[in-house]
């Protein structure tokens, strides 16, 4: 079992990676000032296009912006604290606004840029220009 003690390295390790991760910017988007927390985000590429997937529980779409201005996307929303006279004893759950930016590869389709919410979950389908996909070139005779 563990202790205190013979643990202490390992969390030395945990602010050694933690600082390494800040230095070179992949610790994620820093909290703006005014927010209190923010949705994970999930972003993946395939021959088609970009997918960016965010889990928004217990928001309701219509709290949730998605903005696309040249090659910029922003999605931003709220998510409020429930009303109840209950006292909480532990909440891992943030509230309040938050606002994700992302730089899109020239590649993308702006125009067919969709979005869809389900489950708790915002995913936004990113294709790329037929101009940028890969195509096979016939060779004539």
């Amino acid at each position: 079992m563990l202790s205190r003690e013979n643990c202490y390295p390992l969390e030395e390790m945990s602010d050694f990676h933690r600082d390494i991760n800040r230095a070179f910017g992949w610790s994620g988007p820093p909290i703006k000032s005014g927010q209190s927390w923010l949705p994970a985000a999930e972003v993946t590429s395939g021959s088609e296009g970009w997918t960016i997937r965010m889990g928004l529980p217990g928001i309701d779409p219509k709290d949730v912006s998605v903005d696309l201005d040249h090659n910029g996307l922003t999605i931003s929303g709220e998510r409020t604290t429930p009303q109840g006279k209950d006292k909480k004893h532990l909440s891992e759950l943030g509230y309040g606004s938050f606002t994700r930016s992302f730089t899109l590869p020239d590649t993308v389709d702006t125009e067919k840029v969709a979005a869809k919410f389900e489950h708790g979950m915002l995913e936004l389908t990113l294709p790329v220009t037929e101009a940028t996909k890969p195509r096979r070139i016939k060779i004539a005779a």
